[in-house]
């Protein structure tokens, strides 16, 4: 067998220039390595070491490219090919600034403010007290329902409230918050900014910011803030003075069309898309000392980059990369210890392999194929006849694609404020959706809880409306009497292992045999491994001697499961 991830980079996390020892586990007793340098191939031959061979090589740029070649073939980041494979087969290795250590495979905890805790009654907005889209703003009670007015509708979460409840997330094990926009906004959702220089008021302004930030230093927990840095609020000041006087300096910031139209994110006109193509833009976003992604990093330890992917010059993506990397630079500029990673709603291998940030939210590569394998219907609703070796494929795809030092700090996930909830994609079935959580929680990648999953939150709509936003933003239940307690339980022992267990922390992904329909792979980190098995309805299991990671109990032979996390036992 043949085996290359993270583990076998020393050092795993080199800066420009350092020379790296890169090893491949393998029975083959001589080897090449090849790689990549100003458009040629160069090769190092390969010595012994006592799991299989290596080789040093200075890392000249980043991304690295390089392929093995053995006597069978050559081997890449998908394995074994008899014929030299394209690039983007070769392992991708990247030099620094890269993801700061507390953030591999740490646990995340995504809240939407308005909808989580209220801690201060008189911050909330009085029902009418201004007009959104032309209505008035509605204040609803903390027990009603979302509905379709969604943005215009605000139920008086807070940062003090976020505060408050610490003591609950800490209890779950949560190690980073990850707050949707808290900036000054006329929405609820607060992604149509205007003004990134105030918290909201209505979120207890900075003081409250302040306040959380150090009761989340002290507990050695970190802070994720919403950074919509792809347009802003037809309400900004900027982009008013841009509208009224076309010969103001703010007018080149923003992109206008010869019929006096202006480009916007999704077409939606109150939140006008910033050119980055502007030097005023760039100095405002991203050079200026007061930048937003610079300023706050002195109250944060990270952004999570709002649309990343759409980001870019002249109204559209273009140079999409370039300011992707300068928006992570010049936060990592503040902070070393930085996380910026980016909302890549589709295939994110493209733009990470381009060294711009330290991670995706992780759709494209688990949450689409998990969900539509255990729904059976896609994000959209529509029917998926997706198979768990299907679904397997997917998900080692995207995974040997990403460069080895992203592999850890994946934002993964199952829910989001954008999407369905997983429970209600799931009709409700419990156990279907402890195997997801389950599955998230044992595969690679930094998991992400959604508030309120973890106490059997759901949505109001009918599953014949398919919605994710609105109905997704439902207010967190704090009666304890509508928790479901067995789901909390089991999200504590899934949070507990991701934490205390090297393997399912930092441990590579190998395939694993198992019966049909069922998902299986192995996490292997130092010679150690943990066995993941997961099935919709169940399934019969032969498995070596081993302990139930989840049951905390020894098994061996023939058993029956949804999902089993093994380790076997010499």
């Amino acid at each position: 067998m043949n085996y290359h991830d993270l583990e076998h980079l020393h050092p795993p996390f080199p800066e420009l220039g350092e020379e790296v020892e890169i090893r491949l586990e393998t029975a083959a007793k001589e080897g090449l390595l090849l790689f990549e340098r100003d458009g040629e191939l160069h090769e190092k031959p390969m010595e012994p070491w006592e799991g299989g061979l290596r080789a040093r090589v200075p890392v000249h740029t980043s991304p690295f490219r390089y392929v093995f070649r053995l006597p069978e073939g050559f081997w890449g980041s998908h394995g074994l090919e008899k014929t030299l494979p394209r690039y983007d087969r070769f392992f991708h290795l990247l030099a620094k600034p890269l993801p700061p250590e507390w953030a591999l495979g740490a646990v995340f905890y995504q809240i939407f403010p308005d909808r989580f805790r209220q801690g201060r009654p008189e911050l909330v907005p009085r029902d009418g007290a201004w007009l959104y889209g032309g209505k008035p703003i509605r204040k609803k009670a903390w027990n009603e329902p979302p509905g379709e007015e969604g943005a215009r509708e605000f139920y008086g979460g807070d940062l003090w409230g976020v505060l408050e409840a610490l003591p609950y997330l800490e209890a779950l094990g949560v190690e980073a918050l990850y707050l949707t926009p808290i900036f000054q906004s006329p929405s609820s959702h607060r992604y149509d900014t205007e003004d990134y220089g105030r918290v909201d008021p209505h979120l207890g302004g900075e003081e409250a910011l302040r306040a959380l930030y150090g009761a989340l230093e002290a507990r050695g927990m970190r802070l994720i803030l919403d950074g919509v840095f792809n347009h802003v609020g037809a309400t900004h000041p900027w982009f008013q003075k841009a509208l009224k006087d076309p010969t103001s300096p703010e007018r080149g910031m923003f992109t206008f069309y010869p019929d006096g139209a202006y480009a916007s994110f999704w077409g939606v006109k109150h939140m006008p898309k910033l050119d980055y193509a502007s030097a005023l833009t760039q100095e405002r976003f991203i050079l200026g000392k007061e930048a937003p992604v610079r300023r706050w990093m002195r109250l944060a330890h990270g952004w999570r980059l709002d649309v990343a992917h759409s980001l870019g010059e002249g109204g559209t993506n273009r140079k999409n990369a370039r300011w992707l990397r300068a928006l992570a630079r010049a936060a990592k500029e503040e902070r070393a210890d930085a996380l910026v990673f980016g909302e890549l709603s589709y295939d994110a291998v493209p733009t990470l392999r381009a060294h711009t940030l330290d991670g995706a939210m992780h759709y494209a590569g688990f949450a689409h194929p998990v969900m539509a394998w255990l729904s059976g219907r896609d994000l959209h609703g529509n029917p998926v006849a997706l198979e768990a070796e299907e679904a397997w494929r997917t998900l080692l795809d995207h995974y040997q694609a990403l460069p080895l030092q992203l592999r850890h700090s994946m934002y993964t996930l199952l829910s989001s404020h954008d999407i369905p909830r997983a429970l209600w994609r799931l009709r409700g079935d419990k156990e279907r959706f402890k195997t997801a959580y389950a599955l998230l929680f044992a595969f690679p990648g930094s998991p992400a809880l959604y508030y309120g999953d973890e106490v059997g939150l759901s949505q109001p709509n009918p599953y014949e409306v398919w919605r994710g936003d609105p109905y997704c933003r439902a207010p967190f239940p704090w009666d304890e009497a509508l928790w479901d307690q067995d789901l909390l339980r089991f999200f504590r022992r899934l949070v507990r292992l991701k934490k205390t267990h090297p393997v399912l922390r930092l441990g590579g992904l190998l395939p694993l045999k198992a019966p049909t329909g069922v998902l299986a792979f192995r996490r292997r980190l130092g010679g150690r491994e943990v066995l993941a098995y997961f099935a919709k309805e169940g399934a019969r299991l032969a498995v070596p001697r081993g302990l139930d990671l989840l049951r905390e109990e020894e098994v061996a032979g023939e058993v029956e499961a949804r999902y089993l996390l093994l380790e076997p036992l010499e």
